[in-house]
């Protein structure tokens, strides 16, 4: 394991590089088969790329100017002019994802927002699903700023008045599928944290209500995947540890994720290792299994490595296709960034969890 890290290390710089567009702070998503969209969205790939820099210390060793260049690339994106956003964070060609739409789905579009009309079933529509990726491209933005102790151009605003509007918000989405509710939750966390919003006592009474004693996760009925329960888990703990605040039942949580083996995908994998790691910081509880598993997740995580190119994919032999519902890539065998950004801080959990000291490596824990 350890000649992989050192390997990793290694490449990972060659595998940026090949993947740069003109600046420093520019990236495409992948090497090769790229789509319109893939060649054109930028922001959520550049802050991909200074996570990187970050979790292998390179953020520390570039001279102040790139770092200000790369700060203040990332903040041009809050300066799209529409109200409908606010001060988010936009790239422009996410939105022209969205608007897009062929004949067959803007009737596909009209028949839901008919079936909504009826109460019969909720869809989410086209608009709500554009807002949703604006709101998660803007909470990566500003937690990738604030990792590296810089802060956005402008304050994301506070949106509710008192806790009966937060409520409501939080509640619109389904909490029996707590990865996408979840994430909504994190996302609220982050900006509270950071934009001085001051509603942190209303959002752990929310997430109070919210907590499962069996599973240690969060959710108001039982998903019908662990998957759904443990990425779930994943988005609420990381809101949790913007608020500074610890896990309601760690050894529950531990319990079902040794129980519940992750799928080999990016997200999956880090997400199981994140929520892990989280609960062994509040407890020794079956730490010496978690450490065994940490260290068999590493061998699984070795099946994405591209040598070749020196980064991951997102499955095996195959690059993410899909960022935030735009096409980027065909999906060829290849690594890609946003893979390897999750890979890596894999990698960091692993070693920190392990306490492999002898590499004396500069790495880094990135906090999403």
């Amino acid at each position: 394991m350890k000649e992989f890290i050192k390997q990793v290390e290694v490449d990972i710089p060659i595998f940026l590089e090949r993947i740069r567009e003109k600046e420093l702070y520019q990236f495409n998503p992948a090497l090769n088969g790229l789509t319109y969209y893939g060649r054109n969205l930028n922001l959520g790939f550049s802050c991909f790329g200074l996570k990187i820099y970050y979790m292998l210390g390179f953020w520390e060793k570039i001279d102040e100017r790139q770092k200000n260049l790369w700060v203040d690339y990332i903040n041009s994106f809050q300066k799209y002019q529409d109200p409908s956003f606010g001060n988010s964070f936009v790239d422009k060609h996410m939105i022209e994802n969205y608007q897009m739409m062929s004949s067959k789905d803007k009737f596909k579009e009209a028949i839901k927002k008919t079936i909504n009309f009826t109460n019969l079933r909720k869809y989410e529509t086209n608009d709500e699903k554009l807002h949703k990726a604006i709101n998660a491209e803007t909470k990566q933005a500003v937690s990738t700023l604030f990792q590296v102790g810089r802060e956005n151009g402008i304050a994301i605003e506070n949106i509710f008045a008192s806790a009966d509007q937060l409520n409501s918000f939080l509640n619109q989405y389904d909490w029996s599928k707590p990865w996408n509710a979840g994430a909504q939750f994190a996302s609220i966390c982050v900006f509270s944290a950071t934009q001085n919003w001051d509603i942190e006592k209303d959002l752990i009474y929310y997430i109070d209500s919210m907590v499962d004693k069996d599973t240690g996760s969060y959710f108001t009925e039982l998903p019908k995947t662990s998957r759904e329960v443990i990425n779930g888990a994943m988005k609420v703990v990381s809101g949790l540890d913007w608020l500074n605040k610890e896990i309601h039942y760690p050894k529950n949580l531990i319990d079902f994720c040794l129980n519940n083996r992750p799928i080999l995908e990016g997200c999956d994998v880090v997400d199981f290792l994140y929520v892990l790691s989280k609960c062994s910081q509040q407890t020794n509880y079956r730490k010496k299994e978690i450490n065994e598993v940490f260290e068999r997740q590493m061998e699984q995580l070795k099946k994405l490595y591209i040598k070749d190119e020196g980064g991951f994919s997102y499955f095996i032999n195959k690059s993410q296709t899909h960022y935030y519902g735009a096409h980027i890539t065909t999906g060829v065998k290849q690594a890609d960034i946003h893979a390897t950004t999750l890979s890596i801080w894999a990698i960091a959990l692993t070693i920190n969890q392990l306490e492999i000291e002898d590499l004396q490596l500069d790495w880094n824990i990135i906090k999403p």
